[in-house]
């Protein structure tokens, strides 16, 4: 043994080597500990959060292992090929033995076989042995298939067999996964992701990718409409700091002709050309300003005034309003804008203007009545940009998995042996055998009833 080991080829070794279980179970492990460093370690974020995460030394050894966009790291698309070259090597070195057993069983039940099967059965009839062989054959055809029937002098064999499919449920899972592996190589080989910040009102036809040398350009155009946020309410019917919903109502351009919009939601992407954008996140651009409405009580049309944080607006023949201050909930009543109020030859007053009560200010009886009218606040928002030729091979090998499982494990290969030989004081004996490559205690009780509608058949 050790002989043919030492005279094998180069090529018999790697043959070997691709095609052994523990190579296989090795990678499984190997992919399983990577996954869940590539589970702990949150993926695909900005460099400076790692850093303020990690130490100097760890992050320099992260980052040298990819282990930030492990998913696309070199080492892991090569275990991916490691593992889908073994398993495919295992399933060519194995289905031809499948398929012999298949294509050649044993059709008829020597005392060999008889003795390696647990399901054996035999009693004695009185009769022709012809007669009782088309009996039997009827009883097999119902309850099983059809049997095949042949003759070796005067012993009549007959095999029925059901759910062969069942021996290549196994085979359909290995192709399976090698097509998702596949799907997933492709994927990243040819994929991208990344991430993008588009001002309302603006446009963007690149996106950074991770660890690319140099954005990738999408060969069309694609601009924030709008973005919108909305708040939770609390139970005096107030709005809270808690997001509910944002939203970004997103334009695709192709030579300067919108060609598709549609507001996209979290869970809810917009696809184009294979690209799909996911609403990731969100952030204020620049300061909000306050919308204050200035009303003359004697008369006149309101002015409309916007309050940048700090800056000083100038009203004709009055004096000047200042925005200072902005509370969310004041005192339990809702967003409220605070005022400082400068007029002429007076100190400056301070006075809070609640948005829900655009009459509040009236009753200080001045030139001017203020109502606060709510926060302009300019947004951006945060896309997630991802292309994936490899996804429709993916769910090829999906469902290829959950076929070759539910063949693997819902079905099962059943196999029936009748024998009938003439005995010595003139009857006829007859030895039932069965066996099934799993479920087998539920084939026992079919077996049970096979045997039972045998021995019921009338002479």
């Amino acid at each position: 043994m050790a002989d043919d080991k030492r005279n094998q080829s180069f090529m018999d070794k790697v043959w070997d080597l691709f095609t052994s279980l523990k190579l296989a179970i090795t990678v499984l492990i190997i992919l399983a500990v990577a996954s869940i460093f590539g589970t702990v370690i949150e993926q695909n974020q900005p460099m400076a959060k790692y850093q303020q995460v990690y130490t100097d030394a760890s992050f320099r050894i992260l980052e040298a292992l990819s282990m930030f966009d492990m998913y696309h790291a070199w080492w892991f698309l090569l275990l991916l090929m490691f593992f889908t070259v073994n398993l495919s090597c295992c399933t060519i070195d194995r289905l031809p033995r499948v398929v012999k057993v298949v294509r050649n069983p044993k059709t008829t039940l020597d005392e060999g076989l008889e003795k390696s099967l647990g399901l054996v059965d035999r009693w004695k009839k009185k009769g022709s042995l012809d007669s009782w062989a088309d009996k039997y054959s009827e009883v097999m055809r119902k309850t099983v298939r059809k049997p095949l029937v042949t003759r070796d002098g005067e012993t009549v064999h007959m095999y029925s067999e059901s759910g062969i499919v069942s021996r290549f449920g196994v085979y359909v899972t290995h192709l399976s996964i090698v097509i998702i592996f596949i799907g997933a190589i492709v994927g990243n080989v040819f994929g991208y992701k990344g991430y993008v910040n588009i001002p309302e009102g603006e446009a963007i036809r690149q996106v950074p990718t991770r660890g690319g040398t140099r954005p990738v350009d999408l060969d069309f155009v694609v601009r924030c409409n709008k973005f919108s946020l909305t708040f939770y309410n609390d139970k005096f019917g107030n709005p809270t700091q808690q997001p509910k919903e944002y939203a970004s109502d997103l334009s695709i351009f192709e030579n300067g002709k919108e060609v598709l919009r549609k507001k996209i939601v979290v869970n809810d992407p917009l696809q184009y050309k294979g690209v799909w954008f996911y609403q990731s996140s969100y952030g204020p651009t620049g300061s909000a300003t306050a919308m204050v409405q200035a009303q003359d009580p004697a008369g006149g049309p309101p002015m409309s005034l916007s309050l940048a944080p700090g800056q000083k607006v100038d009203l004709p023949a009055y004096g000047a309003i200042t925005g200072v201050d902005y509370q969310p909930n004041f005192q339990g009543s809702g967003p409220a804008l605070l005022v400082v109020l400068e007029k002429e030859g007076k100190p400056p007053a301070e006075v809070w203007l609640p948005q829900g009560r655009p009459d509040f200010d009236r009753k200080r009886n001045d030139r001017y009545t203020f109502s606060f009218g709510g926060l302009n606040q300019g947004f951006y928002t945060g896309l997630q940009v991802a292309r994936d030729p490899g996804v429709n091979i993916v769910w090829v090998g999906c469902t290829l998995m959950v076929i070759g499982i539910i063949i693997a494990f819902f079905m099962s290969h059943q196999r029936l042996w009748v024998r009938l030989s003439p005995s010595a004081d003139g009857r006829v004996e007859v030895v039932v055998a069965g066996s099934a490559s799993r479920n087998r205690l539920a084939f026992e009780k079919k077996f049970e009833k096979i045997q039972g509608d045998l021995k019921a058949v009338a002479t």
